[in-house]
């Protein structure tokens, strides 16, 4: 049987996903999940966290994250806008990483496939243990696993829209000093469908889990029975200055801001495919450092010249309505602006069609 992509619009045959950003979000809600985000950005008062022109610098600190008004993306106007951006661009194809709990109307998200002729994968699976809604909650890894496959096989809310991947999530330690085991049961879950469906696993990750912790997470996928080219590890590009301790930063001139690609090259070295997928990313933090996009960009030139250019997607993590460019930031275009041409200037031009078409194309094949 020829291997198919599973979009919401129905299935498509590999070659015609095309130029693909392999992590964003169109419809969404993330207000339960902001509950968790606060631990990074206490204290914000809530004047200014309304969605409104004077905050909008501020917001885009990071602070977004929990604002209730920028947590809620239910606008079609204002996605087709956004994503018709994308599509000027040369993109042709989206996948939408919400899941259950995250996950947003999928009708709507097949009319925005629709409008604006963009190929949308959607997703199942469950985030972070903070974002997940009462009924998943103190579950195991056999009950996520027959909820995803219901919606793998039978369609999603009573819909016949099916998803195109497995998302599971590492970013909660448990008193003990350990992930949590519900996480862990959603990737033990996600690993044992993919091998059943050949649907892909993508692993969100937090910049603070630990590298080790994360390397354990892609092993238990692979353990679990997920092949190892079906594991992406998403987000790596947000810990490649993390290790830096701020305060050593600051206060000792011999400290520089370099990145470290120690858990990436175990990660590769283990079969399984990374994004660098937040470019544009406009976060800061007080207590770690986040990238910026010089830094992705060495990164991903210094993991090409390595030879790993066939395990590396590219993606925004377009998430809130203050990150569209209606409101002054990238949208789901900077890495299709920024990233492809510095690479085709730097000599990498022959890597771009392994990272946002070939790479995705094999990754979601099934």
């Amino acid at each position: 049987m020829s291997k198919r992509i599973t979009t919401v619009c129905g299935d498509i045959a590999p070659e015609q996903l095309g130029v693909t950003s392999l992590h964003e979000h169109t419809f969404l809600d993330l207000r339960i999940a902001g509950g968790f985000l606060k631990n990074y950005f206490r204290n914000i008062p809530e004047s200014r966290l309304a969605f409104k022109p004077e905050n909008f610098a501020f917001l885009k600190t990071g602070v977004y994250l929990v604002s209730d008004e920028c947590a809620v993306v239910d606008d079609m106007d204002f996605l087709e806008k956004e994503y018709g951006f994308f599509k000027a661009d040369g993109g042709q194809s989206v996948v939408d990483c919400s899941p259950i709990g995250v996950r947003g109307d999928v009708q709507k998200i097949r009319e925005l496939s629709e409008k604006t002729g963009l190929n949308i994968i959607c997703a199942t699976g469950v985030y972070t243990m903070t974002s997940r809604p009462p009924e998943l909650l103190g579950k195991d890894a056999a009950f996520y696993y027959e909820t995803f496959k219901r919606e793998v096989e039978e369609g999603i809310d009573g819909t016949d829209i099916r998803p195109g991947l497995l998302k599971a999530a590492i970013a909660t330690y448990g008193p003990d000093g350990r992930l949590m085991q519900g996480e862990l049961d959603g990737v033990i879950a996600c690993a044992r469908l993919s091998a059943e469906t050949g649907l892909s696993v993508h692993i969100h990750t937090d910049p603070n889990v630990r590298g080790e912790d994360v390397i354990a997470a892609a092993k238990l996928a692979i353990e679990s029975g997920a092949a190892p080219d079906k594991v992406h590890i998403c987000h790596m590009d947000n810990r490649l200055a993390a290790h830096i301790p701020v305060g050593d930063y600051l206060r000792k001139a011999e400290v520089g801001r370099n990145i470290c690609l120690d858990t990436h090259k175990a990660l590769l070295d283990l079969g399984v495919t990374i994004g660098l997928d937040t470019w544009g990313m406009p976060i800061t933090n007080n207590n770690f450092f986040v990238t910026d996009d010089f830094e992705r960009l060495k990164a991903l030139m210094q993991l090409i010249d390595l030879g790993y250019a066939d395990q590396i997607t590219l993606g925004d993590d377009f998430s809130s309505k203050l990150l569209g460019r209606s409101f002054g930031n990238y949208g789901c275009t900077r890495f299709l602006e920024f990233s492809l041409p510095m690479l085709k200037q730097y000599g990498y031009g022959s890597a771009i069609d392994k990272l946002v078409v070939d790479n995705p194309a094999r990754i979601l094949a099934h």
